[in-house]
């Protein structure tokens, strides 16, 4: 199975001034098969050290950050000398934290060396330490460099499933143009498909390799209930690890109601969201959730939160649907897609977002009017509107009321089309992955778009 991820480790590779290399990632997100099955067959020579399963080496190297001791133990013990063409792999770090802090020497004593640590829990873990141990720990600031790994994308879906719609869907955004209509409705089920499925990377190999779904809902249970027994790992108190709970267990619920703001008083009575403030916190950290801030009214920039308003969405597709408890039928019928909340889109989008490194903002006006994202792009900021069918955009007025001009976009079930005098960009939900590539690039939207028609 393809990652797009592994593009960025072989240039981080092939650099002449590299950093220790930190891959950042939730649970189960598919940092290791990066690692183990398509990065080290590329650099046989590769050193692998899993931190959570080798006892020895993770008792050696809690006792010292020196990278010349480290250096000294693992040739003795694998027999290979460690070279600028060895990658040194440091896996689930968060079980050995002098691991972390001895980046930090690699970079000033090895710089040569291509050393990359992995962690999913590493910042949950630094603060779970002892207060004493925690104001001696150091953290690598500036001498690392960093990758972030989320769940499979929606083109990386279709890079593993049809990497020809994929190229088709990239060549008529790029050309501004809408799919023929055969190619649209296929996208669009391959959409659904991947709404049902998710980017969890063990579920999109089961799908692929046995197409059951009901394969893929025994391993989303099973990751969902893994990321549960997570809270009983790192959380310091009884009470914590139920509030985390508590929140977890009901973002779709929370998501899905008229008013989409966070609201604990709804799932625990006579509470605030201040009092769940430490739940919030771990479940971002541990990045099985991401937060959208509110705006109001006029935005400037830089992009920064207007009130303790929030919305928290969950940052895989296949756990968001399985959470839901709707049925995959629902996904895959097109006549039931029609009963479908919005939020499903919502929250894919929002995770397409992320993975580009976009933070999330949302805009709500007068008379209920609202944005589900805002994003900036250039000196302008862009409101994003996510509809599950067609859809009117009924906010667009008065948004530009209150901030200038700027291109808007609806993202729906509707094929590709611009519309000049009211700079109205629509994009069919599959072509979201584009969208946010040019948001994260750079790339101004509307002198991209300037002069141009789309039927």
């Amino acid at each position: 199975m393809d990652r797009l991820a592994l593009e960025q480790l072989e240039q981080w590779f092939a650099s002449s001034d590299r950093k220790p290399l930190i891959i950042w990632g939730s649970r189960q997100v598919g940092k290791t098969y990066l690692l183990q099955k398509l990065f080290m067959p590329l650099h046989k020579g590769s050193v692998y050290i899993d931190l959570a399963k080798d006892d020895e080496a993770r008792a050696f190297f809690s006792t010292t950050s020196d990278p010349d001791k480290y250096l000294r133990y693992i040739e003795a013990r694998y027999g290979k000398k460690i070279t600028s063409s060895t990658p040194l792999i440091f896996d689930e770090m968060q079980k050995c934290l002098s691991v972390l802090t001895s980046l930090k020497y690699f970079q000033q004593d090895h710089p040569e060396i291509p050393v990359i640590a992995t962690g999913s829990m590493v910042r949950l873990a630094i603060t779970e330490m002892p207060t004493e141990e925690r104001k001696d720990f150091l953290f690598p600031l500036g001498k690392v460099d960093s990758l972030d790994l989320y769940p499979i994308t929606f083109d990386e879906y279709l890079l593993n499933t049809n990497p020809v719609i994929l190229e088709r869907i990239e060549d008529a955004y790029r050309s501004h143009r809408p799919l023929e209509k055969y190619e649209h409705e296929m996208a669009m089920d391959l959409l659904h498909e991947y709404l049902s499925v998710g980017g969890m990377p063990e579920a999109v190999d089961v799908f692929l390799r046995e197409r059951s779904y009901v394969d893929v809902r025994k391993v989303l249970e099973s990751i969902y209930d893994n990321f549960l027994a997570d809270m009983s790992q790192y959380n310091i108190s009884a009470e914590t690890i139920l509030k985390t709970r508590r929140v977890y267990q009901s973002i779709f619920s929370q998501i899905n109601k008229e008013n989409k703001n966070y609201k604990i008083s709804l799932t625990e009575k006579g509470r605030s969201n201040r009092d769940y403030l430490n739940a919030y916190t771990w479940l971002e950290l541990a990045r099985v959730v991401v937060r959208s801030r509110n705006k109001v009214g006029k935005v400037t920039l830089p992009l920064t939160e207007d009130s303790s308003l929030f919305r928290l969405y969950l940052a895989d597709m296949g756990m968001f649907t399985y959470q839901s408890g709707v049925p995959f039928s629902d996904f895959l019928v097109k006549d039931k897609r029609s009963g479908l909340a919005g939020v499903f889109y919502e929250n894919y989008v929002a995770m397409e977002l992320t993975a580009r490194g976009i933070e999330l903002f949302y805009w709500t006006g007068k008379s209920g009017h609202e944005f589900e994202f805002i994003v900036r792009n250039g000196n302008k900021v862009i409101p994003l509107d996510v509809k599950k069918g067609t859809g009117k955009l009924n906010s667009l007025q008065d948004f530009r009321n209150s901030n200038p001009q700027s291109v808007a976009v609806k993202v729906s079930s509707n094929n590709y089309g611009y519309d000049e005098g009211t700079m109205m960009l629509t994009i069919p939900h599959y072509e979201m992955f584009m969208l946010a590539r040019d948001i994260a690039g750079g790339v101004d939207l509307e002198s991209s778009l300037k002069g141009r028609w789309s039927s």
